[in-house]
């Protein structure tokens, strides 16, 4: 039995279990979701990267909803976009490595699902990719935010040194 109010009454219930089911399709929303909204914890809340994604965000959303939302419908919107942006990441010319190894120094860690259909993972680089996406998307959606290296540069051309600047942009000030 469940006790609990409701409209200013006292109700009893029988007791129901949740339903957590571990879906394959289920996993792989639990990852994107997931994984965007971990990739956010390393924003520190004095850093020149936090006060961009403010300045961007939706009417009535915080800035992490409006990344995870921004990212989930129109970048990673399905498997197939997920898996070729999680392609990307790793084929990218500055490398996996230069990715993860600033992601390590924000502290970012791994996040995946065991139940899902994709084989793409937010590893701690990705986390840090998508981060840089959104910037890169949000300078040229509106004047203003995230106008500087290494947003100016296009994702494809980002060498070690924006990756390391993107890292500077989300550590306090």
């Amino acid at each position: 039995m469940v006790h609990f109010g409701w409209k200013g009454l006292n109700v009893v219930r029988g007791w129901v279990r949740p339903k957590n089911p571990e879906m394959p399709e289920q996993g792989d929303y639990r990852l994107k979701l997931g994984g965007l909204g971990m990739a956010t914890r390393c924003a520190a809340a004095t850093s020149l990267y936090r006060d961009d994604a403010i300045l961007s965000q939706a009417a009535g959303q915080t800035w992490v909803s409006s990344f995870v939302g921004y990212m989930a419908q129109n970048v990673l919107k399905s498997v197939a976009n997920l898996e070729a942006v999680y392609a990307l990441y790793t084929a990218h010319s500055a490398t996996k490595a230069v990715w993860d190894a600033q992601a390590a120094l924000l502290e970012l860690a791994l996040f995946d699902m065991p139940y899902k259909t994709t084989t793409a993972k937010f590893d701690n680089g990705f986390q840090l990719y998508c981060l840089a996406h959104y910037g890169i998307a949000m300078r040229a959606a509106k004047e203003g935010v995230f106008d500087r290296t290494p947003y100016t540069v296009a994702l494809v051309d980002w060498a070690e040194a924006n990756i390391i600047a993107l890292r500077t942009d989300l550590t306090a000030v």
